[in-house]
């Protein structure tokens, strides 16, 4: 396998194509074990060549119910209601709080859990594959693909977009309470001083293993991707000695619950943050900031599950939820780049507030990192779950 994948395509901007390998997409041939005991095996050389050609009863009438597998509070609840107008097709959203949950859920009931949406992040998506978690997408069932920009299209993770379409993207980050803490935050060593003083037992962190070894690995400049074990050893000791006992929750939503109080500082991503931030009438208050000198850079992607049973709806959704009107309308809500040809000419035209939270210049998006599932995973649900006994959590 090549060091260098040739013409990988990035999310925001072509200014990272250089900085971005194959190796921090499709991590060797490990294996990764998640917090159920699940066994994934990883994307290699050797991973077998998907068959079929796209839900095999697509392209018929659309059912009258969809199933979502989703984060939570993800998508504008009109947006669906829209869709149900549109299609007839009642929708249900069962919610998770991380890749790892839901993929140990979908091995766990082996095709029969009644979903026929999921939403991944990328480099999830090639242990998805290998395990025959996902329906391939017919592409001739969404035309609305033709708006989605082509620098979204066709990532390493899922060449020629067969089990996947971009919903959005972002990145990873803080907002904190300036009337509790009188410190500025301009950097993750910054956030881990914030959080062991003035915030401790008032910080909340991501609740997933990545996002909170990614603390550790962006402060002290190490690949959130390494599998070096000193590497690991030194963030456990820290993650689980100085950090934890300082956190008050493992929250993958703290954006509205900061903005009431629950919280003096928050780890978010960016779309969460912003949604806090239009949820008060005090959005001057708060500070948000992207992580830094480093940080995240993560995708996450529409999917069929493996045997859905409504796959003209899931067809359905895709393609209403590209359409540029639709689009707009979610972002809005979430307040994340949905990879839509156009879309941030049209939320500048339409006013959206907070446009520096959803759209990352040429500058940030170089300072961001997919990161990898690789071996190392187990190690970092151990740590997590390690830091989260630490903290009574």
């Amino acid at each position: 396998m090549a060091d260098e994948f040739e013409g990988v395509k990035v999310l925001a901007s072509r200014a990272t194509v250089e900085r971005i390998t194959r190796r921090h997409f499709l991590a060797g041939s490990a294996v990764a074990v998640f917090s159920s005991g699940v066994l994934l095996a990883a994307c290699g050389e050797d991973t077998p060549e998907p068959g079929g050609g796209g839900s095999p009863t697509a392209g018929g009438e659309i059912e009258d119910r969809l199933n979502f597998f989703h984060w939570a509070e993800y998508d504008d609840p009109a947006v669906f209601k829209d869709f149900e107008n549109e299609f007839g097709a009642t929708t249900k959203i069962d919610i998770y709080a991380s890749n790892e949950e839901a993929i140990a859920k979908l091995v766990a009931a082996k095709g029969t859990t009644g979903y026929d949406i999921v939403v991944p992040t990328g480099v999830f998506i090639p242990q998805m594959v290998q395990n025959d978690l996902l329906e391939e997408i017919n592409l001739d069932l969404i035309p609305n693909f033709e708006n989605v920009d082509e620098i979204y299209r066709d990532q390493p993770w899922d060449p020629g977009n067969k089990h996947s379409v971009c919903k959005d993207w972002g990145s990873t980050g803080w907002i904190y309470d300036t009337t509790k803490v009188s410190a500025t935050i301009e950097t993750w060593d910054d956030f881990i001083a914030v959080a062991q003083g003035e915030a401790s037992g008032q910080t909340s962190v991501l609740d997933t293993p990545g996002n909170l070894a990614g603390i550790y690995f962006w402060a002290n400049d190490i690949d959130w991707a390494t599998t070096d074990t000193a590497h690991l050893d030194a963030c456990e000791a820290f993650t689980v000695n100085e950090l934890a006992p300082h956190i008050k929750a493992y929250d993958s939503y703290p954006g509205i619950a900061l903005t009431e109080g629950k919280y003096a500082l928050s780890h978010a991503w960016n779309g969460d943050a912003r949604q806090g931030l239009l949820s008060t009438d005090e959005p001057d208050r708060y500070v948000w900031g992207l992580g830094a000198p480093v940080t995240e850079l993560w995708m996450d992607n529409w999917c069929i599950v493996k045997g859905a049973e409504h796959p003209n709806a899931a067809h359905a959704w895709i393609n209403f939820i590209c359409d540029p009107e639709v689009s707009l309308k979610d972002l809005a809500y979430h307040g994340y780049n949905t990879g839509i040809t156009g879309v941030q000419e049209r939320a500048e035209e339409e006013g959206f507030e907070f446009l520096d939270m959803i759209f990352f210049s040429d500058e940030q998006v170089a300072t961001m990192d997919p990161g990898a599932v690789n071996e190392a995973q187990q190690r970092l649900v151990d740590i997590w779950n390690k830091a989260k006994a630490a903290s009574g959590a």
